[in-house]
């Protein structure tokens, strides 16, 4: 048996691991870039537009699809009619997908990326934080913090205590009181979170967006949120490589941890807020005639606000001090 969050690595990333598979996160989930792409790339067009931002930069884009959306966007969603669209790049851990249209620029590995990229950029953290593996602890009978331990079978057991840096995040954001709490530390996601603002405003971006499966503070899930999801259903987590692994983000902490790297805060709200304001309603607008189209757009508004659902997402926006 091995720490959870090695064991999760491995699964989603390895040579072997589940992001690396041909068929991409598309064949087994469904996310909000899968469910409406127009419509979620027309409101990011409008947010880009409102930032100023020359560029979009998609990291974690799996195979392009918000992309090849945004590339299909006309300037019609710009505030101003003769506004330049914005230049496209992905980034992800497989080679440029086939289908990405030749506007699109991608980069394999986050590393390989060229500062370039992300000057005048916005950056877009589409559910990627979800997948950035943590370390799992538990609080013990005899009361120690414990680090669990998994097998390929998803079999557990506690192991060592848990390092004096998990115990001071759990205790700044996730206190775990009694025997049987548990957490998934939010450390290194606040670390990625951090080495990438400091990256990409270093760059010259305008604006870093990450959209999550997310709580705060007072709103934590008991006993935790790792879930893993294979073929479009949720299935027991073990980490074979065949499935999805995720948990919900800590939000409050990622966007700590991004002020401490020298960003501002510009939103910190949920999904139904955020495009709600960029012009999605769920609804027909005064006058608009009933047609497959609209009734089509409709509905997938209305489940990207859906609050219960993809509009209850965490959405956290910042940028640098003195920006827009």
């Amino acid at each position: 048996m091995i720490p959870w969050e090695a064991a999760w690595s491995a699964a989603l990333y390895g040579p072997q691991g589940f992001y690396r598979r041909p068929e991409g996160p598309v064949g087994h989930f469904r996310t909000a870039s899968h469910a409406a792409a127009p419509i979620l790339a027309a409101a990011l067009t409008r947010l880009a537009a409102e930032l100023a931002a020359g560029a979009v930069v998609d990291i974690g884009a799996g195979r392009g699809e918000l992309l090849n959306a945004l590339a299909s966007t006309r300037t019609t969603a710009h505030s101003a009619p003769d506004a330049t669209p914005p230049v496209l790049h992905g980034v992800d851990v497989v080679e440029r997908p086939p289908g990405l249209a030749p506007t699109v620029g991608w980069t394999e590995g986050l590393d390989r990326l060229d500062p370039a990229a992300l000057a005048g950029a916005l950056v877009v953290v589409w559910e990627v934080l979800d997948v950035v593996p943590c370390p799992v602890v538990e609080r013990a009978e005899d009361g120690e913090l414990r680090i669990v331990l998994v097998d390929e079978q998803g079999t557990e057991a506690l192991g060592t205590a848990a390092a004096a840096g998990e115990r001071t995040w759990c205790e700044r954001w996730w206190p775990l009181p009694d025997p049987g709490d548990r957490a998934e530390v939010g450390r290194p996601r606040d670390l990625w979170w951090s080495e990438l603002v400091q990256q990409a405003l270093g760059a010259g971006a305008v604006a870093l967006l990450a959209v999550d499966y997310a709580h705060v503070a007072g709103q934590r899930p008991p006993g935790g949120s790792l879930a893993a999801y294979r073929g479009g259903r949720r299935v027991p987590p073990m980490p074979d490589g065949d499935c999805d692994l995720t948990a919900h983000v800590a939000l409050d902490s990622v966007a700590h941890a991004g002020e401490a790297a020298g960003a501002r805060t510009l939103e910190f709200t949920d999904q139904r807020t955020a495009l709600r304001r960029l012009g999605l309603r769920g609804k027909a607008t005064a006058g608009e005639p009933v047609t497959a189209a609209s009734l089509q757009r409709i509905s997938a508004e209305a489940e990207l606000i859906d609050p219960g659902g993809l509009g209850g997402f965490g959405w956290l926006l910042q940028g640098p001090h003195g920006g827009n």
